[in-house]
Protein backbone atom coordinates (compact mmCIF):
# COMPACT_ATOMS: atom_id res chain seq x y z
CA UNK A 1 0.00 0.00 0.00
CA UNK A 2 1.67 3.55 -0.94
CA UNK A 3 1.71 6.23 1.21
CA UNK A 4 -0.60 8.87 0.56
CA UNK A 5 1.18 12.02 -0.13
CA UNK A 6 1.32 14.81 1.77
CA UNK A 7 -1.36 17.93 0.87
CA UNK A 8 -0.76 21.48 1.75
CA UNK A 9 -3.43 24.16 2.28
CA UNK A 10 -6.47 21.43 1.41
CA UNK A 11 -4.98 21.54 -2.58
CA UNK A 12 -1.38 21.23 -3.02
CA UNK A 13 0.12 17.27 -2.89
CA UNK A 14 3.72 16.93 -3.02
CA UNK A 15 4.84 14.52 -4.90
CA UNK A 16 8.60 14.44 -6.01
CA UNK A 17 11.10 16.63 -3.90
CA UNK A 18 13.38 19.01 -6.32
CA UNK A 19 15.78 20.74 -4.15
CA UNK A 20 16.34 21.63 -0.47
CA UNK A 21 18.54 24.79 0.62
CA UNK A 22 19.38 27.08 3.25
CA UNK A 23 15.75 28.01 3.57
CA UNK A 24 13.49 24.92 3.13
CA UNK A 25 12.17 22.19 0.26
CA UNK A 26 11.25 22.67 -3.19
CA UNK A 27 8.82 20.39 -4.10
CA UNK A 28 7.20 19.21 -7.32
CA UNK A 29 3.72 19.56 -6.57
CA UNK A 30 0.05 18.70 -7.88
CA UNK A 31 -2.49 21.62 -7.55
CA UNK A 32 -5.59 19.76 -7.38
CA UNK A 33 -8.08 22.79 -7.49
CA UNK A 34 -6.55 23.76 -11.27
CA UNK A 35 -4.89 20.61 -12.38
CA UNK A 36 -1.85 20.85 -12.81
CA UNK A 37 1.63 20.61 -12.17
CA UNK A 38 3.55 23.27 -10.19
CA UNK A 39 6.86 23.59 -7.79
CA UNK A 40 6.28 24.72 -4.20
CA UNK A 41 8.76 25.65 -1.59
CA UNK A 42 8.01 24.84 1.80
CA UNK A 43 10.10 26.78 4.69
CA UNK A 44 11.83 24.68 7.24
CA UNK A 45 9.62 23.19 10.05
CA UNK A 46 12.26 24.24 12.90
CA UNK A 47 12.87 27.59 11.65
CA UNK A 48 11.37 30.07 14.37
CA UNK A 49 10.18 33.31 14.66
CA UNK A 50 11.60 33.38 17.81
CA UNK A 51 15.39 33.69 17.21
CA UNK A 52 17.22 36.26 15.31
CA UNK A 53 18.22 34.05 12.50
CA UNK A 54 14.78 32.22 11.94
CA UNK A 55 12.99 35.26 11.84
CA UNK A 56 15.70 36.49 9.07
CA UNK A 57 14.63 33.91 6.96
CA UNK A 58 11.33 34.35 7.41
CA UNK A 59 11.48 37.44 6.46
CA UNK A 60 13.75 36.65 3.38
CA UNK A 61 11.61 33.65 2.34
CA UNK A 62 8.63 36.66 2.13
CA UNK A 63 10.11 38.65 0.31
CA UNK A 64 10.73 36.28 -2.36
CA UNK A 65 7.35 35.74 -3.08
CA UNK A 66 6.77 39.41 -3.40
CA UNK A 67 9.79 40.33 -5.47
CA UNK A 68 9.70 37.29 -7.86
CA UNK A 69 6.20 38.42 -8.53
CA UNK A 70 6.64 41.32 -9.30
CA UNK A 71 8.52 40.43 -11.77
CA UNK A 72 6.92 39.69 -15.39
CA UNK A 73 9.46 38.20 -17.63
CA UNK A 74 9.74 34.67 -19.89
CA UNK A 75 12.59 34.00 -17.76
CA UNK A 76 11.47 34.37 -14.09
CA UNK A 77 9.19 31.66 -12.96
CA UNK A 78 5.69 33.08 -12.67
CA UNK A 79 4.21 32.89 -8.81
CA UNK A 80 0.92 31.38 -8.32
CA UNK A 81 0.29 31.43 -4.83
CA UNK A 82 1.92 32.03 -0.84
CA UNK A 83 0.61 31.14 2.82
CA UNK A 84 1.44 29.06 5.83
CA UNK A 85 0.30 25.51 6.29
CA UNK A 86 0.73 24.69 10.12
CA UNK A 87 2.93 27.13 11.05
CA UNK A 88 4.98 26.92 8.04
CA UNK A 89 5.47 29.10 5.03
CA UNK A 90 4.99 28.64 1.27
CA UNK A 91 5.22 29.68 -1.79
CA UNK A 92 3.57 27.83 -4.98
CA UNK A 93 5.45 29.24 -8.73
CA UNK A 94 5.45 27.70 -12.12
CA UNK A 95 7.39 24.23 -12.59
CA UNK A 96 10.22 24.76 -15.04
CA UNK A 97 10.88 22.03 -16.99
CA UNK A 98 14.54 21.77 -18.46
CA UNK A 99 17.97 21.47 -16.76
CA UNK A 100 19.87 23.45 -14.61
CA UNK A 101 23.09 25.28 -15.65
CA UNK A 102 25.06 23.45 -13.25
CA UNK A 103 24.11 20.04 -14.61
CA UNK A 104 23.91 21.41 -18.22
CA UNK A 105 27.94 22.44 -17.92
CA UNK A 106 28.81 18.71 -16.15
CA UNK A 107 27.01 17.13 -19.25
CA UNK A 108 27.02 19.29 -22.43
CA UNK A 109 30.26 21.72 -21.61
CA UNK A 110 32.58 24.02 -22.58
CA UNK A 111 29.98 25.07 -25.02
CA UNK A 112 30.62 26.38 -28.31
CA UNK A 113 30.30 30.40 -28.79
CA UNK A 114 26.64 30.91 -30.02
CA UNK A 115 25.24 28.51 -26.92
CA UNK A 116 27.18 30.82 -24.77
CA UNK A 117 26.09 34.13 -26.38
CA UNK A 118 22.34 33.03 -26.13
CA UNK A 119 22.80 31.54 -22.56
CA UNK A 120 24.30 34.72 -21.44
CA UNK A 121 22.26 37.00 -23.48
CA UNK A 122 19.04 35.77 -22.18
CA UNK A 123 20.29 35.90 -18.53
CA UNK A 124 20.88 39.77 -19.54
CA UNK A 125 17.71 40.10 -20.41
CA UNK A 126 15.63 38.90 -16.81
CA UNK A 127 18.46 41.09 -15.12
CA UNK A 128 17.72 44.04 -17.26
CA UNK A 129 14.43 43.12 -15.98
CA UNK A 130 14.77 42.93 -12.37
CA UNK A 131 17.41 45.98 -12.05
CA UNK A 132 14.79 48.16 -14.05
CA UNK A 133 12.42 47.55 -10.99
CA UNK A 134 15.38 48.03 -8.69
CA UNK A 135 16.20 44.58 -8.01
CA UNK A 136 19.73 43.27 -7.50
CA UNK A 137 19.75 39.33 -7.34
CA UNK A 138 22.91 38.66 -5.42
CA UNK A 139 22.95 35.14 -6.11
CA UNK A 140 23.59 34.53 -9.52
CA UNK A 141 24.57 30.81 -9.93
CA UNK A 142 24.50 27.90 -12.19
CA UNK A 143 22.57 25.94 -9.60
CA UNK A 144 20.14 29.46 -9.67
CA UNK A 145 19.52 28.96 -13.52
CA UNK A 146 17.87 26.74 -15.63
CA UNK A 147 17.38 26.08 -19.64
CA UNK A 148 14.15 24.84 -19.94
CA UNK A 149 12.71 22.56 -22.51
CA UNK A 150 12.42 24.64 -25.86
CA UNK A 151 15.61 26.56 -25.01
CA UNK A 152 14.12 29.53 -22.58
CA UNK A 153 16.84 30.60 -19.66
CA UNK A 154 15.01 30.70 -16.35
CA UNK A 155 16.54 32.53 -13.67
CA UNK A 156 15.70 31.26 -10.04
CA UNK A 157 15.94 31.91 -6.00
CA UNK A 158 15.41 35.81 -5.46
CA UNK A 159 15.60 34.26 -1.91
CA UNK A 160 18.50 36.56 -1.18
CA UNK A 161 17.84 39.85 -3.94
CA UNK A 162 18.07 43.11 -2.69
CA UNK A 163 16.09 46.20 -3.24
CA UNK A 164 17.89 49.16 -4.50
CA UNK A 165 15.27 51.61 -2.30
CA UNK A 166 16.49 53.15 1.05
CA UNK A 167 12.54 52.91 2.76
CA UNK A 168 13.10 49.06 2.32
CA UNK A 169 14.33 47.38 5.73
CA UNK A 170 17.06 45.06 5.22
CA UNK A 171 17.34 41.53 5.74
CA UNK A 172 20.99 40.55 5.78
CA UNK A 173 22.97 41.96 8.53
CA UNK A 174 25.61 44.15 7.72
CA UNK A 175 28.85 42.68 7.09
CA UNK A 176 27.27 39.60 6.02
CA UNK A 177 27.87 38.38 2.46
CA UNK A 178 25.12 36.75 0.52
CA UNK A 179 25.46 34.44 -2.21
CA UNK A 180 27.93 31.61 -3.39
CA UNK A 181 31.76 32.77 -3.30
CA UNK A 182 32.47 31.35 -6.55
CA UNK A 183 30.74 33.65 -8.09
CA UNK A 184 30.50 36.80 -5.84
CA UNK A 185 31.62 40.07 -7.09
CA UNK A 186 34.31 41.45 -4.72
CA UNK A 187 32.24 44.51 -3.54
CA UNK A 188 29.89 41.44 -2.16
CA UNK A 189 32.89 40.15 -0.70
CA UNK A 190 33.92 43.24 1.26
CA UNK A 191 30.45 44.25 1.92
CA UNK A 192 30.61 47.80 -0.06
CA UNK A 193 27.67 48.75 -1.61
CA UNK A 194 26.02 46.78 -3.71
CA UNK A 195 24.68 47.37 -7.48
CA UNK A 196 23.43 46.30 -10.30
CA UNK A 197 27.13 45.69 -11.72
CA UNK A 198 27.35 43.17 -9.16
CA UNK A 199 25.14 40.91 -11.17
CA UNK A 200 27.17 41.44 -14.14
CA UNK A 201 29.90 40.57 -12.43
CA UNK A 202 28.83 37.23 -11.67
CA UNK A 203 26.86 36.95 -15.18
CA UNK A 204 30.62 37.17 -16.14
CA UNK A 205 31.47 34.33 -14.13
CA UNK A 206 28.93 31.67 -15.43
CA UNK A 207 30.07 32.98 -18.79
CA UNK A 208 33.73 32.45 -18.68
CA UNK A 209 32.42 28.67 -17.01
CA UNK A 210 30.32 28.00 -20.05
CA UNK A 211 32.88 28.94 -22.56
CA UNK A 212 35.92 27.18 -20.72
CA UNK A 213 33.98 24.68 -18.70
CA UNK A 214 36.39 26.18 -15.57
CA UNK A 215 34.87 28.40 -12.96
CA UNK A 216 36.91 31.75 -13.16
CA UNK A 217 39.17 30.93 -10.27
CA UNK A 218 39.37 27.75 -8.41
CA UNK A 219 40.49 27.06 -4.93
CA UNK A 220 41.24 24.91 -1.73
CA UNK A 221 39.24 26.77 0.63
CA UNK A 222 36.06 29.82 0.62
CA UNK A 223 38.87 32.01 2.27
CA UNK A 224 41.24 31.69 -0.73
CA UNK A 225 38.35 31.86 -3.62
CA UNK A 226 37.75 34.90 -1.89
CA UNK A 227 41.31 36.32 -2.26
CA UNK A 228 41.25 35.45 -6.02
CA UNK A 229 37.95 37.19 -6.76
CA UNK A 230 39.24 39.98 -4.74
CA UNK A 231 42.79 40.08 -5.94
CA UNK A 232 44.06 37.94 -8.89
CA UNK A 233 43.21 37.95 -12.50
CA UNK A 234 41.26 35.95 -14.62
CA UNK A 235 42.93 34.25 -17.54
CA UNK A 236 41.37 35.60 -20.68
CA UNK A 237 39.70 32.85 -22.82
CA UNK A 238 41.62 33.06 -25.37
CA UNK A 239 44.26 31.19 -23.87
CA UNK A 240 42.29 28.12 -23.75
CA UNK A 241 39.38 28.61 -26.54
CA UNK A 242 41.56 30.48 -29.35
CA UNK A 243 38.15 29.88 -31.24
CA UNK A 244 36.34 32.53 -29.16
CA UNK A 245 36.40 36.09 -30.81
CA UNK A 246 38.28 38.91 -29.62
CA UNK A 247 35.59 41.33 -28.95
CA UNK A 248 33.39 38.49 -26.64
CA UNK A 249 36.59 37.52 -25.03
CA UNK A 250 36.63 41.33 -24.22
CA UNK A 251 33.12 41.75 -23.10
CA UNK A 252 33.89 38.84 -20.37
CA UNK A 253 36.75 40.38 -18.92
CA UNK A 254 35.06 43.81 -18.38
CA UNK A 255 32.18 41.94 -16.76
CA UNK A 256 35.13 40.88 -14.04
CA UNK A 257 36.32 43.77 -13.49
CA UNK A 258 36.75 44.42 -10.06
CA UNK A 259 35.96 47.96 -10.25
CA UNK A 260 32.16 48.06 -11.05
CA UNK A 261 32.96 51.17 -12.37
CA UNK A 262 34.85 49.40 -14.99
CA UNK A 263 31.94 46.95 -15.88
CA UNK A 264 29.15 47.26 -18.85
CA UNK A 265 26.85 50.23 -17.44
CA UNK A 266 23.77 48.17 -17.74
CA UNK A 267 22.18 44.62 -18.33
CA UNK A 268 21.25 45.78 -21.49
CA UNK A 269 24.57 46.55 -22.81
CA UNK A 270 25.54 43.36 -21.78
CA UNK A 271 22.32 42.56 -23.48
CA UNK A 272 23.14 44.13 -26.93
CA UNK A 273 27.19 43.31 -26.80
CA UNK A 274 26.63 39.42 -26.90
CA UNK A 275 24.13 39.59 -29.52
CA UNK A 276 26.11 39.60 -33.14
CA UNK A 277 27.36 36.08 -31.44
CA UNK A 278 23.88 34.32 -31.04
CA UNK A 279 22.74 32.91 -34.11
CA UNK A 280 20.31 34.49 -36.49
CA UNK A 281 16.40 33.59 -37.52
CA UNK A 282 16.86 29.94 -39.14
CA UNK A 283 15.26 29.60 -42.79
CA UNK A 284 14.02 26.30 -44.41
CA UNK A 285 14.42 24.62 -41.29
CA UNK A 286 11.56 22.78 -39.67
CA UNK A 287 11.65 23.52 -35.09
CA UNK A 288 10.13 20.56 -34.57
CA UNK A 289 12.68 18.48 -36.19
CA UNK A 290 15.49 20.06 -34.11
CA UNK A 291 16.49 17.41 -31.62
CA UNK A 292 17.64 19.12 -28.63
CA UNK A 293 14.68 20.12 -26.53
CA UNK A 294 17.07 22.15 -24.09
CA UNK A 295 19.44 24.31 -26.67
CA UNK A 296 19.34 27.46 -25.78
CA UNK A 297 19.86 29.06 -29.32
CA UNK A 298 15.97 27.88 -30.28
CA UNK A 299 14.65 31.09 -28.67
CA UNK A 300 17.05 33.10 -31.36
CA UNK A 301 17.09 30.73 -34.24
CA UNK A 302 13.10 29.97 -34.38
CA UNK A 303 11.54 33.16 -32.17
CA UNK A 304 8.10 32.46 -31.23
CA UNK A 305 8.27 28.70 -32.61
CA UNK A 306 6.45 26.27 -30.74
CA UNK A 307 7.90 24.53 -27.83
CA UNK A 308 9.72 21.05 -28.33
CA UNK A 309 7.30 17.97 -27.60
CA UNK A 310 9.31 15.44 -27.21
CA UNK A 311 9.78 15.17 -23.63
CA UNK A 312 6.55 14.91 -21.57
CA UNK A 313 7.47 15.56 -17.92
CA UNK A 314 5.33 13.65 -15.42
CA UNK A 315 6.91 14.66 -12.44
CA UNK A 316 3.41 14.62 -10.46
CA UNK A 317 4.15 10.76 -10.35
CA UNK A 318 3.93 9.72 -6.82
CA UNK A 319 7.54 8.03 -5.78
CA UNK A 320 6.19 4.48 -5.12
CA UNK A 321 5.04 4.57 -8.70
CA UNK A 322 7.91 2.43 -10.20
CA UNK A 323 7.06 -0.42 -7.29
CA UNK A 324 3.57 -0.50 -8.35
CA UNK A 325 2.61 -2.93 -11.47
CA UNK A 326 0.20 -1.84 -14.58
CA UNK A 327 -2.79 -2.85 -12.71
CA UNK A 328 -2.66 -0.76 -10.02
CA UNK A 329 -0.92 2.06 -11.86
CA UNK A 330 -4.12 1.65 -14.20
CA UNK A 331 -6.56 1.77 -11.22
CA UNK A 332 -5.10 4.49 -9.80
CA UNK A 333 -4.95 6.91 -12.87
CA UNK A 334 -8.51 5.82 -13.41
CA UNK A 335 -9.30 7.43 -10.17
CA UNK A 336 -7.85 10.53 -10.94
CA UNK A 337 -9.62 10.98 -14.07
CA UNK A 338 -12.31 10.26 -12.53
CA UNK A 339 -12.10 13.02 -10.45
CA UNK A 340 -10.92 15.36 -12.95
CA UNK A 341 -7.54 15.45 -12.30
CA UNK A 342 -6.01 14.33 -15.78
CA UNK A 343 -2.73 16.00 -15.82
CA UNK A 344 -1.55 13.81 -12.71
CA UNK A 345 -3.59 10.46 -14.07
CA UNK A 346 -1.30 11.34 -17.53
CA UNK A 347 1.89 11.88 -15.32
CA UNK A 348 1.32 8.95 -13.31
CA UNK A 349 1.07 6.85 -16.68
CA UNK A 350 3.67 8.65 -18.49
CA UNK A 351 5.98 7.97 -15.52
CA UNK A 352 5.67 4.15 -15.85
CA UNK A 353 6.00 4.08 -19.77
CA UNK A 354 8.98 5.69 -19.12
CA UNK A 355 10.61 2.19 -18.32
CA UNK A 356 7.80 0.00 -19.66
CA UNK A 357 7.55 1.33 -23.32
CA UNK A 358 6.09 -1.16 -24.86
CA UNK A 359 2.88 -2.09 -22.05
CA UNK A 360 0.24 -1.41 -24.61
CA UNK A 361 -2.79 -1.24 -21.87
CA UNK A 362 -1.13 1.60 -20.57
CA UNK A 363 0.09 2.98 -23.46
CA UNK A 364 -4.27 2.77 -24.45
CA UNK A 365 -5.19 4.41 -21.70
CA UNK A 366 -2.03 7.06 -21.44
CA UNK A 367 -3.71 8.35 -24.87
CA UNK A 368 -7.37 8.40 -23.68
CA UNK A 369 -6.30 10.65 -20.78
CA UNK A 370 -4.26 12.72 -22.51
CA UNK A 371 -6.99 13.06 -25.21
CA UNK A 372 -9.75 14.24 -22.20
CA UNK A 373 -7.52 16.34 -20.88
CA UNK A 374 -7.14 18.07 -24.10
CA UNK A 375 -3.10 17.24 -24.85
CA UNK A 376 -3.88 16.55 -28.31
CA UNK A 377 -0.44 17.36 -29.88
CA UNK A 378 1.00 14.39 -26.82
CA UNK A 379 -1.71 12.20 -27.42
CA UNK A 380 -1.31 11.89 -31.45
CA UNK A 381 1.75 9.63 -31.87
CA UNK A 382 0.78 8.02 -28.70
CA UNK A 383 -1.86 6.66 -30.55
CA UNK A 384 -0.26 6.68 -34.23
CA UNK A 385 2.74 4.52 -33.20
CA UNK A 386 0.12 2.08 -30.58
CA UNK A 387 -2.07 1.69 -33.78
CA UNK A 388 0.79 0.09 -36.20
CA UNK A 389 2.01 -1.85 -33.13
CA UNK A 390 -1.58 -3.26 -32.75
CA UNK A 391 -2.16 -4.15 -36.89
CA UNK A 392 1.29 -5.32 -37.21
CA UNK A 393 0.99 -8.49 -34.09
CA UNK A 394 -2.77 -8.82 -34.92
CA UNK A 395 -1.37 -9.12 -38.73
CA UNK A 396 -4.46 -6.75 -39.60
CA UNK A 397 -6.48 -3.92 -38.24
CA UNK A 398 -8.70 -5.07 -34.81
CA UNK A 399 -11.02 -2.80 -33.18
CA UNK A 400 -8.62 -1.29 -31.04
CA UNK A 401 -5.88 -0.28 -33.50
CA UNK A 402 -9.04 1.39 -35.85
CA UNK A 403 -10.01 3.00 -32.42
CA UNK A 404 -6.55 4.64 -32.17
CA UNK A 405 -6.76 5.61 -36.13
CA UNK A 406 -9.97 7.11 -35.37
CA UNK A 407 -8.74 8.86 -32.14
CA UNK A 408 -5.58 10.24 -33.94
CA UNK A 409 -7.91 11.78 -36.67
CA UNK A 410 -10.17 13.54 -33.80
CA UNK A 411 -5.93 14.72 -32.68
CA UNK A 412 -5.53 16.07 -35.91
CA UNK A 413 -8.92 18.05 -36.23
CA UNK A 414 -8.85 19.21 -32.60
CA UNK A 415 -5.29 20.51 -33.75
CA UNK A 416 -6.67 22.34 -36.69
CA UNK A 417 -5.09 19.93 -39.62
CA UNK A 418 -8.74 19.44 -40.81
CA UNK A 419 -7.37 18.02 -43.94
CA UNK A 420 -5.21 15.38 -42.48
CA UNK A 421 -8.11 14.76 -39.83
CA UNK A 422 -10.42 14.30 -43.03
CA UNK A 423 -8.24 11.70 -44.50
CA UNK A 424 -7.64 9.90 -41.27
CA UNK A 425 -11.59 9.43 -40.98
CA UNK A 426 -11.95 8.44 -44.43
CA UNK A 427 -9.44 5.67 -44.07
CA UNK A 428 -10.73 4.54 -41.06
CA UNK A 429 -14.77 4.64 -42.96
CA UNK A 430 -12.69 2.28 -45.50
CA UNK A 431 -11.18 0.27 -43.16
CA UNK A 432 -14.30 -0.55 -41.22
CA UNK A 433 -16.09 -1.50 -44.77
CA UNK A 434 -14.01 -3.96 -45.57
CA UNK A 435 -14.01 -5.38 -42.19
CA UNK A 436 -17.74 -6.04 -42.28
CA UNK A 437 -18.31 -3.24 -39.69
CA UNK A 438 -19.24 -0.32 -42.15
CA UNK A 439 -22.84 -0.13 -40.01
CA UNK A 440 -20.96 -0.77 -36.37
CA UNK A 441 -20.83 2.09 -33.75
CA UNK A 442 -17.68 3.05 -34.42
CA UNK A 443 -18.24 3.47 -38.53
CA UNK A 444 -21.39 5.71 -37.82
CA UNK A 445 -19.51 7.73 -35.48
CA UNK A 446 -16.16 8.17 -37.90
CA UNK A 447 -19.24 9.17 -40.64
CA UNK A 448 -20.79 11.94 -38.32
CA UNK A 449 -17.37 13.37 -37.70
CA UNK A 450 -16.72 13.77 -41.50
CA UNK A 451 -19.91 15.62 -41.85
CA UNK A 452 -18.54 17.57 -38.79
CA UNK A 453 -15.72 18.47 -40.51
CA UNK A 454 -16.94 19.18 -44.09
CA UNK A 455 -19.08 21.38 -42.48
CA UNK A 456 -16.28 23.40 -40.29
CA UNK A 457 -14.28 23.98 -43.81
CA UNK A 458 -17.67 25.17 -45.27
CA UNK A 459 -18.38 22.12 -47.45
CA UNK A 460 -22.13 22.12 -46.22
CA UNK A 461 -23.26 20.41 -49.39
CA UNK A 462 -20.71 17.76 -48.92
CA UNK A 463 -21.93 17.19 -45.01
CA UNK A 464 -25.52 17.09 -45.80
CA UNK A 465 -24.54 14.12 -48.71
CA UNK A 466 -22.93 12.61 -45.89
CA UNK A 467 -25.32 12.73 -42.90
CA UNK A 468 -28.04 11.50 -45.34
CA UNK A 469 -26.29 8.29 -46.40
CA UNK A 470 -25.77 7.42 -42.63
CA UNK A 471 -29.16 8.71 -42.14
CA UNK A 472 -30.88 6.10 -44.70
CA UNK A 473 -28.28 3.52 -43.09
CA UNK A 474 -28.81 3.86 -39.65
CA UNK A 475 -32.51 4.05 -40.22
CA UNK A 476 -32.54 0.85 -42.27
CA UNK A 477 -30.42 -1.11 -39.45
CA UNK A 478 -31.85 0.62 -36.33
CA UNK A 479 -35.22 1.54 -37.34
CA UNK A 480 -37.01 5.24 -38.22
CA UNK A 481 -37.84 5.52 -33.93
CA UNK A 482 -33.85 4.89 -32.88
CA UNK A 483 -32.79 8.02 -31.07
CA UNK A 484 -29.53 7.85 -33.14
CA UNK A 485 -31.77 8.24 -36.17
CA UNK A 486 -33.67 10.79 -34.71
CA UNK A 487 -30.62 12.91 -34.01
CA UNK A 488 -29.34 12.23 -37.56
CA UNK A 489 -32.89 13.64 -38.88
CA UNK A 490 -32.60 17.14 -36.70
CA UNK A 491 -28.74 17.53 -38.08
CA UNK A 492 -29.88 16.92 -41.70
CA UNK A 493 -32.64 19.88 -40.98
CA UNK A 494 -30.61 21.65 -39.49
CA UNK A 495 -27.71 21.55 -42.76
CA UNK A 496 -30.69 22.22 -45.31
CA UNK A 497 -31.71 24.95 -43.50
CA UNK A 498 -28.22 26.48 -43.24
CA UNK A 499 -27.88 26.03 -47.39
CA UNK A 500 -31.31 27.07 -48.05
CA UNK A 501 -32.53 23.82 -48.89
CA UNK A 502 -35.81 23.20 -47.86
CA UNK A 503 -36.50 20.25 -49.26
Amino acid sequence: MSQQPRIIAERYELTMPIGRGGMGEVWAAYDTRLDRTVALKILRPEISADDTSGRGLIARFRREARLTARLEHPGVPAVFDVGAHEGQLFLVMQLVNGLDLADFIATKGPFPVEWSAAIGAQIAAVLAAAHAVSLVHRDLKPRNIMVANGGTVVVLDFGVAALLDPDITRVTMVGEAVGSPAYLAPEQLTSANISPRSDLYSLGCVLHELISGEPVFKANTPAALMYAHLQETPRPLRDCRPDVPEPLERLILDLLAKDPENRPESAVDVYTALLPFVPRPTEGLDPAEQSDPVDPTRPYRFPLAPRPTARRTSVAVPQAAAEQNAAEIRERAAELAEEGRLTQAAGLLGGYLRDNPDDRGVRFQYANTLFLGGDYRTALPVYDRLAEDLARSAGGPTDDAVYCRFQAANCLAELGELTEALRGLRSVVTTEENRGAGDGELARDTRKQVAGLLAATGDYRGALLELEALLERVEGQLGPSHDEAADLRNRVAMLRRAIGDGS
